[in-house]
Parts: C-alpha cells; sequence; structure tokens
C-alpha cells in the first residue's frame, strides 16, 4: 500500500512554495496541492488552518490526512497538528477543503509561519451520485451564516452517514471558514431526496463571506462542487434601500 506525500511551505498569508516529498514509481510527481489558504484566531485562542487540497494524481485518494507544522519568528518548530480532509476520498482532479486547529493557545501568538503537507492511499474512484438541487444561505444579527438546501441520491445503491461540506470565501477568493452538517435522513436511500441546514458559527469570520461552495459526500458517493454565490450583503443592503424609499414615500404621502 502506498503511501504519497507533499508539502507546501507557507506563510501566515498563504501558499508561497511547494516541495516535493514522495514519489510514485520511482518518478518525481506532485501528487497534491495546496490552494486558498488562509488562518485566523477565534475567540478561545484557537487557530484555524483552512485551505483546499487537490488530488493531482491519477489515482483517487481514501485516507487523506493533512499536517501542520507550526514555526516561531526564529524557526523553531512549535508544535505539529493533523486532521483529515473533509472529502473521505478524493478523486484525480478533486478538490477537498480542510480545517486544521491548533490548540496550544500558550504559544499560538508566537506562531508567524507554518508548512502544510498532506498523505493518501491510492483506492478506487468514488461514483459521483449525489446532486445538490437547491442551496440557499443567510447571516443573521448574531453573526451565524446558515446553509440549507437538498441533495439527491441518484446512485443505485443506499448513500450512508451522507454529509454536506460548505467552504466559505472572501472577496479574494481566500477561505475565510469551513462549515458541515448532515443530511435528514443521514441515510439517502436510492433516487430518493434529503434535506440539510446547518449553522456556521463564527461570527468573527462570518461577516468576510462573499462566496461559497457546497460539496455532498457519503460512504459510497460523493458529487462534483455546487458553486453558489453569497447574496447575503447585497440583500442586506437592499432592505436598507427600500427602507429609505418606503420611508421617503411615507413623508411625501403624510405632507400631501
Amino acid at each position: 500500500m502506498l503511501l504519497l506525500s507533499i508539502a507546501t511551505v507557507e506563510g501566515r498569508d498563504g501558499a508561497v512554495l511547494a516541495q516535493q516529498k514522495g514519489k510514485l514509481n520511482q518518478q518525481p510527481q506532485l501528487q497534491f496541492a495546496f490552494q486558498k489558504a488562509s488562518s485566523f484566531v477565534d475567540e478561545t485562542n484557537f487557530m484555524h488552518v483552512c485551505g483546499e487540497l487537490k488530488n493531482l494524481s491519477n489515482k483517487a485518494m481514501k485516507n487523506v490526512v493533512v499536517t501542520a507544522s507550526f514555526y516561531d519568528s526564529k524557526g523553531k518548530l512549535l508544535n505539529q497538528f493533523r486532521r483529515s480532509s473533509e472529502l473521505r476520498t478524493l478523486n484525480p482532479g478533486d478538490v477537498s477543503p480542510f480545517e486544521i486547529l491548533y490548540i496550544d493557545t500558550k504559544t499560538v501568538n508566537d506562531v508567524k509561519n507554518y508548512t502544510l503537507s498532506a498523505t493518501g492511499q491510492q483506492t478506487e474512484m468514488k461514483v459521483r451520485a449525489l446532486r445538490i438541487t437547491s442551496n440557499s444561505s443567510k447571516l443573521d444579527l448574531t453573526g451565524v451564516y446558515y446553509i440549507k438546501g437538498r441533495v439527491v441520491n441518484e446512485g443505485s445503491e443506499d448513500a450512508t452517514n451522507s454529509m454536506i461540506i460548505a467552504t466559505l470565501y472572501n472577496k479574494d477568493g481566500k477561505i475565510v471558514v469551513v462549515g458541515r452538517g448532515q443530511t435528514e435522513p443521514v441515510n439517502i436511500s436510492s433516487h430518493s431526496e434529503a434535506a440539510f441546514e446547518f449553522p456556521v458559527t463564527e461570527a468573527l469570520q462570518t461577516y468576510k463571506v462573499k462566496s461559497y461552495s457546497v460539496l455532498a459526500d457519503s460512504d459510497q458517493y460523493v458529487v462534483v462542487p455546487e458553486f453558489s454565490q453569497s447574496t447575503t450583503i447585497g440583500l442586506l443592503f437592499l432592505m436598507v434601500a427600500i427602507a429609505v424609499i418606503l420611508n421617503k414615500t411615507m413623508k411625501l404621502v403624510i405632507t400631501k
């Protein structure tokens, strides 16, 4: 069973350089690539490192684990943390978001840069049989970002342990936060539909959201991304504009 690995050297503001760590059939090949990475520290003083991992190989990968190594200003290793990619299997060319937490609150302020590496195992391709038929979002006044919609299982088998994964981006296309939730029901029968709705509660990040993408994943099937432009900010401005117009209209009516 062959393990593949690649590391990307990063700063706090995103990817800078890629280095090959593994070989496939003794030929140097880039197996994974990181993109749109960013980091932030939340209210509990945990650092979140978010990004997307792309499978550049011609083989599907399972058990994909992303490792982040954190360094201080002198290049000293402070800590390492790892986490599985959000998608359980990455088909060739597929992109999965990931989110790693730096939970050492005593040294989080010393972090100046970090590196990312990924490992995975070759596996059979996962069939694309989950189709998101609708999705929408809203941002409430407390900063909670809600995403909801429906997904249909077009496969011949039940889709078990079905999940929805949302990647939220800022105006520059960088990932600001990753959200996830189960479908209802979590096991979707063949040629049946399920609903999903879940909150993204990182209020310090959600106000930066300008767009998002949605993925569906299950033990048996996966879906291609359904990209949705977030219109939350636009709707807020529209509501304010309508309120101003109505207010002026009412004043004119009263004056007359």
